[in-house]
């Protein structure tokens, strides 16, 4: 558990200006019990923080018995968590919240993380309900849709979000290539310039039925349960598959008709654990495409040199240095490819594209041809 991580690090070293401050909120379901909610709220702040400092977080899934029994979190942290100082304390919508600044003594021997530049295009799909039934106390059964908006607003400017498809893109199993990526993986890299494709499902929403003495006199809970797959539609490389899962007091009448789309229904104790699971799934997201290397397509050659399909909008800048790849499609799925050692840089960086020039003597006389890329050093 968290705690046994973070815990035995407070208070070993003395406290000393070299050290930075961090700051994060965390908050749990008061139906924990109030020892119990603190406590969680506590180590999700201090994970925060952690992460805000360079922590690498892995949530590792425990099942015992084909049933999920919880979960360890390992943390690669780039520097020791000193001190901490608790500055608020608030309960609300059924939730504890707490609002934590750390002392956190940076670690010269972690390596740091990648920290690229480089933003692939994402397509995100829709995430449906997989037992839509499930739905039916407070006819939530649109939730799938409303969860899919909240992580797109979630996601922000963290990520190159360049569609979000309004239905499910499902694994085409008769495709000669790696099991997992997804159909039509090559048409989004392709024509809408999304290299990574995020899919996923909500596998669970059950809640208690219960008699009208359980809905009047005790909180129901509810599950919320996850699952989401990033692959990159370039190489059918699996970036990211994890499953999350949260818990917390369905706070609405029984008969009521709950609209997941208004500020109502994401400020209640429910939406509320639902849209910090979604800042993690974006959290992870961010961390998973942040050691990728870039790839673009080469949109025509000139005298001015090489026109590619990436540029600020994908994280490019002047300067910048590829090397071309001669690719070459061999059937569906598998491609030859073969490095020019032919060096360019960047010269001009627009939005969506951008124009480079040759850096060496090989480059100026190479020629490229249909399908060839651009992949950066």
């Amino acid at each position: 558990m968290l705690r046994h991580l973070i815990l035995p690090l407070l208070f070993l070293h003395p406290l000393t200006g070299l050290a930075d401050w961090y700051q994060a909120e965390g908050s749990a379901p008061l139906s924990l019990g109030e020892d119990s909610a603190r406590q969680q709220a506590l180590e999700q702040a201090l994970a925060d923080t952690l992460l805000q400092a360079g922590a690498s977080l892995t949530t590792v899934q425990s099942v015992n018995n084909g049933m999920f029994s919880g979960q360890r979190l390992d943390i690669a942290a780039q520097g020791e968590l000193m001190d901490y100082l608790i500055l608020n304390e608030r309960r609300a919508q059924g939730r504890l919240w707490l609002t934590v600044r750390a002392d956190i003594w940076p670690n010269q021997d972690v390596q740091p993380q990648c920290v690229g530049r480089y933003r692939p295009g994402l397509t995100l799909s829709t995430l449906p309900l997989s037992h839509p039934e499930q739905g039916q106390i407070g006819r939530i059964y649109e939730l799938g849709d409303a969860v899919t908006q909240r992580l797109a607003q979630r996601l922000g400017s963290s990520v190159n979000l360049m569609t979000q498809l309004p239905h499910q893109l499902t694994t085409d199993p008769r495709l000669p290539r790696s099991p997992g990526l997804r159909q039509g993986g090559d048409i989004l890299a392709r024509q809408q310039q999304s290299r990574l494709l995020l899919s996923g499902v909500i596998e669970d929403i059950s809640m208690n039925d219960g008699n009208w003495v359980d809905w009047r006199f005790r909180e129901q809970p509810r599950q919320f349960q996850l699952s989401v797959t990033l692959e990159d539609g370039l190489t059918g490389e699996t970036l990211l598959q994890q499953r999350y899962q949260a818990q917390s007091p369905w706070t609405f009448k029984k008969h009521a008709k709950v609209d997941v789309y208004e500020q109502g229904f994401w400020q209640s104790a429910y939406g509320q654990a639902v849209d910090q699971l979604l800042a993690r799934v974006a959290r992870d997201l961010v961390q998973a495409q942040s050691c990728m290397k870039a790839v673009g397509n080469i949109l025509q050659q000139s005298e001015e040199g090489i026109l590619m399909d990436l540029g600020r909008q994908a994280g490019i800048q002047v300067g910048d240095r590829f090397t071309l790849v001669h690719r070459r499609q061999l059937q569906p799925g598998y491609y030859s490819e073969t490095s020019a050692q032919a060096q360019f840089v960047v010269s001009q960086s627009h939005p969506d594209y951008s124009l480079l020039i040759p850096a060496d003597g090989a480059a100026r006389q190479v020629r490229v041809g249909p399908g060839d890329i651009l992949t950066q050093r």
